[in-house]
């Protein structure tokens, strides 16, 4: 086990839907914002490019009780390695990878294959320093989407895969796919940006 995984089993509690409704209690009725980015990533680290062979849903995830493809731990891995370790202070306030997501049983989520960063409170539009931080971690994934092998990214009502031209902005307008209420702020992405990989 890294010494970034197991800093990150302490947080392993996080969970989605409890940060959904706390961010709720908080006051998250904010209504959605324009699309403000990409910022600069000059500074930060090239990430190490994933070598292995892709896999399964056969590692630990560190944010739940569930499993990740090996693909999906290394990008996390290097996610932690760029932005730090997830908590009150940091970059990334929260994450959460494997989830059953019943509601959707076609996302990357319950296949080991997709994590949700969260620079803010869940169910809050980010603002200030957590947009910023957000705009940051979603630059950066998208400047290495080669040696991460993203799939593709949805963030701040914005939806961006490799190979597709952006339209009007980063990327192209969400539309919650009819499964999520892309004006809603965990609907539309706006509290948190969504990674999901390619194996």
């Amino acid at each position: 086990m890294t010494a970034v995984r197991a800093g990150v089993v302490a947080l392993a509690a996080v969970a989605v839907l409890p940060l959904l409704l706390i961010g709720l209690l908080a006051g998250g009725t904010a209504t959605a914002s324009p699309a403000t980015g990409p910022v600069s990533i000059d500074g930060l680290p090239a990430p190490v490019p994933f070598t292995g062979p892709g896999g399964d849903c056969t590692e630990p995830d560190p944010t739940t009780n569930g499993c990740l493809t090996p693909t999906t731990l290394h990008v996390l891995d290097e996610i932690y390695r760029t932005f730090g370790i997830p908590g009150p202070n940091a970059p990334i306030r929260a994450a959460s990878c494997w989830d059953r997501h019943a509601w959707n049983p076609s996302s990357d989520h319950p296949r080991g294959r997709a994590c949700d960063l969260f620079p803010g409170k869940a169910g809050v539009f980010a603002a200030g320093t957590e947009l910023r931080n957000g705009w940051t971690m979603a630059t950066w994934l998208r400047a290495n989407v080669g040696p991460l092998r993203i799939k593709y990214l949805i963030w701040q009502g914005r939806f961006w895969e490799p190979g597709r031209p952006d339209r009007g902005g980063w990327g192209v307008p969400y539309t919650g796919g009819g499964v999520y209420d892309p004006t809603d702020a965990t609907g539309g992405h706006y509290d948190h940006i969504h990674v999901s990989i390619e194996k």
